[in-house]
């Protein structure tokens, strides 16, 4: 890292490391491991007798739903109070660290699309058809060659697949276009599905301040359950700066311009977005 310090660190709820990262990183932003969180819910919440029928779904909601501070927080108290969870003592450890963890409070970090520590993943995925639980350590040693060298050469098929292969737009918005000639095919398949996903957005112009736009975007999302749901987002469009924002922070954490405000920016007759949005990352 040259003396670099990280950007953004993701841990598991580990009072040691949160308190070491504190004062040797001081800068860098750091959060919980979402996945270990989810994962004790059963645990600790399992044997409410509203689990299965509304809490579970409840706190989901809460989570994943809102999009400010100020509307986690009063859900948050509504949750509670609606499942009678005031008293809960997990729970309320959970909510005085909740800058750690809840996604609304980490909106304004680049986390390229990650909310877990994705140490099992990632290993279990590299070492795939290699090694097993009856492995020798010399037989580990030879098979780790074997694995990253299998690595390097799908990396290097990518990489030639890139420079030969080049993945056709999937609509005539011309700033699909601009993506497809900057990113690689892997990034450019994201930005495609926000592309894929303006069908189902529908804007409406809330108010004009100068050079200043502010749309309500409303989308149609199918659920699990078979259910369709709206949800919506705010877009702010700086006519000056043609600058688009989103409160979703889909760019801000991932660094991929949004179905919300490509949206906005078809609506407006954008036909190229400045530099910063296509290489931003």
């Amino acid at each position: 890292m040259n003396g670099r310090a990280p950007k953004a660190i993701i841990i598991d709820q580990d009072r040691a490391m949160k308190n070491a990262i504190a004062i040797v990183f001081p800068n860098s932003r750091h959060r919980y491991c979402m996945w270990h969180i989810m994962r004790k819910l059963p645990e600790k919440l399992g044997s409410h007798a509203a689990y299965d029928t509304g809490l579970k779904t409840a706190i989901q909601s809460v989570l994943y739903d809102t999009q400010s501070a100020e509307e986690f927080e009063e859900k948050w108290g509504q949750l509670l109070h609606k499942y009678n969870l005031t008293d809960n003592v997990w729970l309320q450890g959970l909510y005085n660290e909740r800058s750690f963890w809840v996604p609304v409070y980490l909106k304004d970090v680049f986390w390229a699309g990650m909310s877990t520590t994705q140490r099992s993943k990632s290993m279990n995925a590299f070492f795939y058809g290699y090694v097993h639980s009856g492995t020798t350590l010399k037989e580990f040693v030879d098979q780790f060659d074997n694995a990253l060298r299998k690595k390097v050469e799908v990396e290097t098929t990518a990489d030639f697949h890139y420079c030969n292969q080049t993945i056709p737009c999937a609509s005539a918005f011309k700033i699909e276009k601009q993506f497809q000639s900057l990113y690689t095919n892997a990034k450019f398949k994201e930005v495609q599905r926000e592309v894929w996903g303006m069908i189902m957005c529908n804007p409406t112009l809330v108010s004009t301040q100068g050079c200043i736009s502010t749309f309500d975007v409303f989308e149609e999302i199918s659920t699990s359950d078979e259910h369709v749901k709206i949800v919506k987002f705010s877009v702010y469009y700086n006519e000056e700066e043609c600058e688009v924002k989103c409160t979703c922070a889909l760019f801000e954490m991932r660094g991929i311009v949004c179905r919300y405000a490509f949206r906005v920016c078809q609506m407006k007759y954008i036909h190229e977005l400045p530099e910063k949005y296509v290489l931003n990352r």
